[in-house]
């Protein structure tokens, strides 16, 4: 059943002034600069939405995923004659048909997603990395110490499956040699914890028996 907020947040626009009004852009604006984009880059962009951040990608070779029709609408009207926007998950087929990339944005994707759900993605994503690539994600968590209104949006996001930082982490170790990660609560307007990877690399071997 589709909730009253999730019925307001599938407007557009109503959605894109919401995250610029509690300052959620400007996550997506710091995990741009950690994924270092350079022109001539090629992006994979998996959850887009209606890529409202787009301005800030330098010339890339820029493919985007999303499930939301009005948000693939959206932004194919606003940035498609500088990108590819798709309506639908990416899958190992659009792997084997598009090849590998540079770097591959997870925004606000991993919490709506469950265990199984994202170990396939994060499977998906090491394979479809350049050497040398990098994968940046951002998510809701929720973690000790969180101040009460944070702790009130994380219980109330959209995301059915808002973990606590040692999950996350748990989950791109097992997949990436290479994890940085960095607890964002001091960033947006209204008090917010998100919880930022950057992964890259092979996955660590699996200890001998």
């Amino acid at each position: 059943m589709i909730t009253p907020l999730q019925r307001t947040l599938g407007n557009v626009r109503v959605y894109i002034a919401l995250q610029k009004s509690i300052g959620a852009d400007r996550i997506r604006h710091r995990c741009l600069e950690e994924a270092e984009l350079k022109p001539g880059d090629r992006v994979l962009d998996v959850g887009c939405g209606p890529a409202y951040y787009f301005d800030r990608l330098p010339e890339v070779d820029y493919i985007g995923f999303d499930t939301s029709e009005a948000y693939v609408a959206y932004a194919r009207q606003q940035y498609g004659k500088r990108g590819d926007f798709r309506c639908e998950s990416f899958t190992a087929e659009h792997l084997a048909q598009l090849g590998q990339f540079d770097a591959i944005l997870l925004f606000g994707l991993l919490h709506h997603l469950d265990d199984g759900q994202c170990a396939t993605l994060l499977d998906l994503s090491a394979r479809a990395l350049k050497p040398g690539g990098r994968v940046v994600s951002c998510d809701t968590t929720l973690h000790e110490g969180q101040r009460r209104v944070s702790r009130w949006m994380s219980e109330n996001d959209r995301g059915e499956y808002v973990r606590r930082p040692e999950s996350y982490d748990r989950m791109a170790r097992a997949r990436f040699g290479e994890v940085e990660t960095e607890l964002i609560d001091a960033v947006t307007r209204v008090p917010t914890s998100i919880y930022m990877m950057r992964m890259a690399g092979p996955p660590v071997p699996s200890p001998p028996n």
